[in-house]
């Protein structure tokens, strides 16, 4: 029996102390789980390590990006080291990337016109003959050119002035949607010579032909008349063909209205004499409108013709495109300084 006894003793030690054991064994185990798959766990630190590190290095990235930006807006002279500057596209860089026929937001300046000043344009020349110069898509007022007379001296005189003076009278017109914004160096009417070369030099804005017209010998003189002389003195002149064959090439000649075309153009047969003034149609046909009209039996005929205005304008060097990509309407470049 004491055998039997301390056998028994020594087994019931060694089944406590594996009960122990297996205790210990299952406490050290959820200790360990919780350390490596809890909520403060090594897999979820690592993780969040590893996230914060990503953020941290796209944060950096984009200030090393902000930084290049304020610099590069500091060399090309758009923009300053203040954070708060509104990136822009500087003259030079529009110049880079602005085509024929791409749509410009300008600012006359005149509060009457357009929408609160701000009028339609489109890129007109773009080259390193005539620099940057834009025309504005539509009309932007009726100008009307000539007096309405039969066998009238005086209506005759007051159409041979206008004549005489036509592309003088449009790109007067046309200057005063310049000198008003802030934007632009000059201003002169399509059809006239494009003014401001590539290298900001002015060019003369009325180069036309000079000639004396007078009534044949064997015409009737018209009543009133001293002499045979006209008083009309511009000769036919092809300056506008400039503006018209880059209009043609940038698909902007047709507006839907008539507008002048600045530009002076004679005819004569056996039976009249007409002295025109360049003028574009609704269609955009292009064609010639008489201010004066003479005829071999002595009879006159002055003639008043109204059409619209389009200004060419040429960009000052120091603007930015602050908004806008130029290809229609809605997304048309935006100007600033």
């Amino acid at each position: 029996m004491k055998k039997n006894c301390k056998m028994s003793s020594k087994n019931g030690i060694t089944l406590i102390a594996l009960i122990i054991t297996i205790i210990v064994l299952l406490i050290l185990a959820g200790v360990t789980i919780n350390l490596t798959l809890g909520e403060n766990g090594i897999f979820r630190t690592a993780e969040m390590a590893g996230k914060n590190y990503i953020d941290a290095q796209d944060a950096e990235l984009a200030g090393l990006a902000d930084f290049e930006n304020t610099i590069n807006n500091i060399i090309g002279g758009t923009g300053s080291s203040s954070s708060t500057d509104t990136p822009s596209t500087n003259y030079e860089t529009l110049k880079s990337v602005a085509e024929a026929g791409d749509y410009v937001k300008y600012d006359t300046g005149i509060n009457t016109v357009g929408e609160n000043g701000t009028v339609t344009f489109r890129v007109l020349y773009n080259d390193n003959t005539y620099g940057l110069q834009i025309i504005s898509d539509k009309i932007v007022e009726n100008v009307t050119l000539g007096t309405t007379g039969e066998n009238d001296l005086a209506a005759w005189q007051a159409s041979m002035n206008d004549y005489n003076n036509a592309i003088s009278i449009l790109n007067e017109k046309a200057e005063y949607y310049a000198t008003s914004s802030l934007y632009a160096l000059d201003g002169r009417c399509v059809g006239s010579v494009p003014t401001i070369g590539a290298d900001g030099t002015f060019n003369a804005k009325n180069t036309e032909v000079e000639g004396t017209y007078s009534i044949p010998d064997d015409w009737t003189l018209p009543s009133g008349w001293a002499s045979r002389d006209t008083g009309c003195q511009k000769g036919e002149d092809e300056n506008y063909t400039t503006d018209l064959t880059a209009m043609q090439a940038a698909n902007i000649l047709t507006t839907g209205e008539p507008y002048w075309l600045a530009s002076h153009s004679v005819y004569s047969n056996s039976v009249n004499c007409l002295f025109h003034v360049g003028h574009v149609y609704a269609s955009g046909e292009v064609i010639s409108r008489y201010l004066c009209r003479g005829y071999s039996s002595g009879r006159t005929n002055a003639h008043s013709c109204e059409a619209g205005l389009r200004p060419c304008i040429s960009l000052k060097s120091d603007i930015k495109v602050i908004g806008g990509d130029g290809s229609s309407e809605a997304t048309a470049y935006e100007l600033g300084i």
